[in-house]
């Protein structure tokens, strides 16, 4: 009877996994905003050693825990590993020009893109409940953006920024869907991150060297921020949501990361006297209740489901 019940919360733990491992990457994004705007260097200076002091790590990992990386799995990466550098530009850049709030709130409006792309290049259904429960959530991120303004945050303010963060909004949707349609081709996780950084790396290094003029001049503190980046919100978030894409219709993982900006918004107030408006407290409620809905949908449709699966079901698939 025990063994039997084993094996039946073992059936049942990968279909709750991804959601929770989705969750886990947007706690540890969450921080990222906060790093970007305490370091003291340039934008060119802070992609490129982010960058570089990560992909010796992802290689160790590819090798240890991975399948190794190899010139397939560089020529299945590189193309996300593009718009993953012009996305991580953007938005870095977005941090430091604009609130954290703006920031991330901006950006979390890559699922209102996913609701039309997803269905036609990924053959994802999208339900008229999830369709609701995003707008809930919409709802909300309006409610944080205007609140914004009536916690007198004006002053960190800047059209550039909101500028850079909306660029990044869209050029992170193309790279969400390129990503999971390489992660559909069985690639390992570590092998695929590898391969992103190194094309970011490559990418960086050029720019930095032209358009940076402290390359070499981090502060300790500096060194041990882009440090904490690379472990937190790179390693570990990227891992955790990379993973999950292959196990997550791409638009129910993209409105769960909506949770971000509130976390990051809440971080901003307590680390840099960004301030927090009650409007913004009220909103956050609401979009937490609607990727609250967003998660039950999920798990609902998931269980109306027949238990006999095709062979194209990534759940067959065990590769991380």
């Amino acid at each position: 009877m025990s063994t039997a019940a084993n094996q039946t919360g073992a059936m049942q733990r990968p279909r709750r996994a991804p959601e929770a491992a989705v969750i886990m990457a947007v706690l540890a994004w969450a921080v990222g905003p906060i790093f970007v705007s305490s370091l003291s260097v340039s934008l060119p200076t802070i992609v490129f050693w982010r960058q570089l002091i990560w992909l010796p790590v992802l290689f160790v990992l590819a090798h240890t825990l991975g399948d190794g990386f190899t010139r397939h799995h560089l020529a299945i990466s590189w193309k996300p590993g593009v718009f993953f550098a012009l996305s991580t530009a953007l938005g870095f850049g977005s941090f430091q020009q604009t609130t954290i709030a703006n920031a991330t709130l901006i950006g979390s409006l890559t699922p209102a893109v996913l609701l039309f792309v997803a269905p036609r290049l990924l053959g994802e259904k999208i339900t008229a409940q999830r369709v609701v429960y995003s707008l809930v959530s919409f709802v909300g991120v309006v409610a944080v953006v205007v609140g914004a303004e009536s916690a007198g945050a004006s002053s960190v303010h800047g059209l550039l920024g909101d500028a850079m963060a909306f660029g990044n909004m869209l050029i992170w949707t193309v790279y969400f869907v390129v990503a999971k349609q390489a992660r559909d081709e069985g690639v390992n996780t570590w092998s695929f991150l590898t391969g992103i950084c190194l094309t970011n790396v490559v990418l960086a290094t050029p720019w930095a060297l032209l358009a940076s003029d402290d390359l070499l001049a981090p502060t300790p503190r500096d060194w041990l921020l882009l440090v904490l980046m690379m472990l937190i919100p790179g390693t570990t978030g990227h891992y955790l949501v990379t993973w999950a894409q292959r196990y997550l219709d791409t638009t129910v993982s993209s409105l769960i990361t909506l949770l971000g900006p509130v976390l990051s918004t809440a971080l901003a107030f307590a680390f840099l006297d960004q301030a927090i408006s009650l409007v913004q407290v009220l909103g956050g409620v609401v979009v937490l209740l609607g990727l609250g809905g967003v998660i039950l949908s999920t798990s609902a449709a998931r269980s109306t489901k027949s238990d006999t699966v095709g062979t194209a079901d990534p759940l067959l698939n065990s590769n991380p």
